[in-house]
């Protein structure tokens, strides 16, 4: 995994949790050193990291990772904006996932290995979306989501209506449009 999420993930921890759980978790994951964006490091890392940052908040993994996905999409928008270049809307980000926005993550971090998103209906009320990546971090990709509508100043709501974490396939991501 990409050293950028790292960092985006120790930002909101510092940000919105108390001081030093970014720290205690690193102990308690039994992983040292400093992490640099361009970096690749184990999954399990992340993986420990984010379990122990559960352990200490109380707050299950899957809401962890949907914070860390919300509130560190800012950050990498304030990091890489040309990610999000001409795109005027949380819509025509979904649909572009795939096709305009993980191809220029690949051209930031030739070695990223990006989760794949197929759109699989939208209309002005929904869109379906099926995650696909086999680190199956679906709840930080709803919290990323979820951060890009804040972004757009779009209400949404996020589901799953099916995930591997439940026995599914893959998992399906629904954004509603308030």
């Amino acid at each position: 995994m990409k050293g950028v999420l790292f960092n985006v993930v120790e930002e909101v921890v510092d940000e919105t949790l108390p001081e030093g759980t970014w720290d205690r978790a690193l102990d308690s994951a039994g992983v040292r050193g400093a992490y640099t964006s361009l970096g690749n490091y184990p999954d399990e890392q992340l993986v420990g990291i984010v379990g122990s940052i559960s352990e200490q908040s109380g707050l299950p993994v899957p809401d962890v990772l949907r914070h860390a996905g919300q509130h560190g999409f800012g950050h990498l928008i304030e990091r890489h904006p040309e990610l999000v270049g001409d795109v005027d809307d949380l819509p025509t980000l979904l649909a572009q996932l795939d096709a305009v926005i993980h191809p220029e993550v690949l051209k930031l971090y030739p070695e990223a290995t990006p989760p794949m998103f197929a759109v699989e209906s939208s209309d002005d009320q929904l869109t379906t979306m099926r995650y696909t990546s086999p680190r199956q971090l679906c709840f930080l990709a709803e919290g990323l989501i979820t951060g890009a509508a804040d972004h757009y100043a779009t209400a949404v709501t996020v589901t799953q209506s099916e995930c591997v974490h439940e026995g599914g396939t893959s998992c399906v991501i629904e954004v509603r449009y308030s």
